[in-house]
């Protein structure tokens, strides 16, 4: 009776958490490439500077040639001719609104900004601060040095990628990712740890039928024997929910305690788990969903299998010590009567 809640709040803590538990390292790694877009990023980054060459075009300037020594003043005949470059600006904006800005979020961010996404954060800053100052009708002698800003920046973006595939590797083949991916096939096993009580229980029952006294005392059975691989199995039910049950305690109420070594800044879990939640929820959502959930259910299943066990061992230990069941004709009985005031009574021993 004690087994049954106990299996059930297993269940419906597992039903929750495995599905995110088994995907998280595919799901961390799309949340980076397709929900921060950093899938994007050179993509985009080609774009605007294509964007930029094509402005710097209608000046007169090769972008490719001209900003690489600073020559765009002088290759523009007409020092005040001007130039219309609001649909290069309009693709320049779209890029960063498909991915561009995210990821500079995340570049600059307190916690996954590390240092193999500096360069990346701080070419993008500068592409936006040049941005600022364009209008859609300029002199060229004005724009000419913004738009090759942008095409240098843009540049350096594709340029360095191994660097931002570095930083990307670090957070989706983290040490902690790479052994979840490893045993996350075992996961569902975690479904079978219910049974082990109910297996000790199976050898318990096959002892109590008997009688339930032990071998060494009066009346004992061959059966007691029993009793030790039950103990093995409550012992081993014990233990694993008992884990648990520290593993959680010490999650939920410790997590100001436990530090992130990979997030820049190395923040405890409940600083980093705010800041993601706040400020990136659909990266939030996709890795980690209703885990809490099913976390916390786990934790009562725990909480209740491991104080349903110490109940389990107190009754065997007293089933053993008192053996209630014991036949009368082996306990209580008999041995000698004597004459009190006429009326024959025994004395029980």
């Amino acid at each position: 009776m004690l087994v049954v809640p106990g299996a059930v709040l297993t269940h419906l803590a597992l039903v929750n958490l495995l599905p995110y538990l088994q995907d998280m390292p595919k799901n961390i790694a799309k949340g980076f490439d397709e929900t921060l877009k950093f899938a994007y990023l050179e993509d985009d980054s080609q774009s605007v500077r294509s964007s930029a060459a094509a402005a710097l075009q209608k000046c007169g300037v090769v972008a490719n040639i001209n900003c690489k020594n600073g020559s765009y003043p002088a290759t523009t005949q007409l020092m005040q001719q001007t130039s219309n470059t609001t649909d290069e600006q309009s693709s320049i904006v779209a890029s960063f609104k498909n991915s561009l800005d995210i990821v500079s979020m995340i570049a600059n961010d307190k916690y996954f900004g590390i240092s193999d996404l500096k360069p990346t954060a701080q070419s993008l800053n500068k592409i936006v601060d040049d941005l600022k100052e364009l209008n859609g009708t300029m002199e060229c002698y004005k724009s000419n040095p913004l738009f090759c800003n942008i095409y240098t920046s843009a540049g350096q973006i594709t340029a360095g990628m191994s660097s931002v595939n570095k930083a990307l590797d670090t957070f989706k083949t983290s040490d902690v990712v790479e052994a979840w991916d490893n045993y996350q096939h075992l996961l569902i096993l975690l479904h079978g740890l219910p049974y082990i009580m109910v297996i000790a229980l199976l050898f318990f029952t096959c002892f109590w039928m008997r009688g339930g006294v032990c071998c060494c005392c009066k009346g004992g059975t061959i059966m007691s024997l029993c009793l030790i691989p039950y103990a093995v199995f409550w012992l081993a039910s014990f233990a694993v929910y008992f884990t648990v049950c520290i593993i959680g305690v010490g999650i939920k109420y410790g997590a100001a305690l436990f530090r992130i070594p990979v997030l820049q800044g190395k923040p405890t879990l409940e600083k980093a788990i705010a800041h993601i939640e706040a400020s990136y929820p659909e990266f939030w959502k996709l890795v980690f969903g209703d885990l809490t959930q099913g976390c916390e259910l786990l934790l009562r299943a725990s909480f209740f299998f491991v104080g349903a066990s110490i109940i389990i061992a107190l009754y065997s230990l007293s089933e053993c010590c008192f053996c209630p069941y014991r036949k009368a004709s082996e306990g209580r009985k008999p041995k000698a009567s004597k004459q009190v005031g006429g009326v024959q009574q025994g004395i029980l021993v």
